[in-house]
């Protein structure tokens, strides 16, 4: 991975502040009954499609420089892709504010109950032919905390063609399911799972915590799928970024993207 560094002054477009604005309480209600029933709700439109733009220019800025952020690669029939960037959005203030305030906030404060705080955030990239991940829950790769969030915020349309997430809803209720060696769901207990893809189109999110089963494919179309992730912890767990990131950096073997192995594809340099 290429190492990470600081970034220039980037003002906050003023054509982002329709992002900001607060939801209907009834629109957060839903989605908190949703998120405990099924340990994962979609919300469609977070982002409108007109300020698409100014969050995709942002993405690129973090994805071209080997400042803002950790680059990591993956080997494809395609040649040498990028398959992932991860923390960079102290080093990008308005995309920060944009993580941590607004909708965003909103949505996550009802789910937990409380103000959220950032954990961790990545970019994956899953260009065509990049591959996906093994069936899994966050929590065994999250060892700072008791309960995480997951917003996946789509910056390109996914269905199981191109490798859209898929969840076993409703297994979060029995914590951690089981662990095999590579820190994922053993194959013969995800068989025992329903699995149910979730599409998504481009502004779409999809919040699911770290108890819920998920996986994706491989991209087998020509079209990208590329989507932030980006996973928070409630207020009353203090601030844990810096420890789980010092953690991560300690542990992963270079050229690993993950605590747990549970992408699919192969990690170059």
């Amino acid at each position: 991975p290429q190492s990470q560094g600081t970034c220039s002054d980037h003002p906050v477009a003023d054509q982002m502040t329709n992002i900001t604005t607060h939801w209907d309480p009834k629109d957060l209600l839903q989605f908190k009954g949703l998120h405990q029933q099924d340990g994962v709700v979609h919300v469609p439109g977070l982002v409108a499609s007109e300020t698409m733009a100014e969050l995709l220019a942002w993405v690129d800025d973090i994805s071209n420089a080997s400042t803002l952020g950790r680059h990591y690669f993956e080997s494809t029939a395609h040649g040498r892709v990028k398959a992932r960037t991860e923390d960079f959005a102290k080093n990008h203030p308005p995309l920060h504010q944009f993580l941590t305030q607004g909708r965003v906030h909103d949505v996550l404060e009802a789910l937990f109950g409380e103000p959220p705080v950032l954990f961790k955030e990545k970019i994956n990239y899953k260009h065509p032919g990049a591959a996906g991940y093994a069936p899994h829950q966050d929590a065994p790769a999250y060892p700072f905390g008791s309960l995480h969030i997951t917003m996946l915020l789509a910056l390109d349309s996914a269905d199981t063609s191109n490798g859209c997430l898929e969840f076993a809803k409703g297994a979060h209720h029995n914590g951690v399911i089981d662990v095999n060696a590579d820190g994922c769901l053993p194959i013969e207990r995800a068989a025992q799972l329903e699995w149910t893809p979730m599409p998504v189109a481009a502004g779409d999110a999809v919040f699911f915590n770290s108890f819920a089963p998920h996986r994706s494919g491989t991209n087998r179309s020509d079209r990208s799928r590329r989507a932030l992730y980006v996973t928070y912890n409630a207020s009353s767990e203090g601030d844990l970024r810096s420890e789980y990131y010092d953690h991560k950096k300690q542990a992963l073997a270079e050229g690993r993207v993950s605590l747990i192995n549970h992408f699919l594809g192969e990690d170059v340099s």
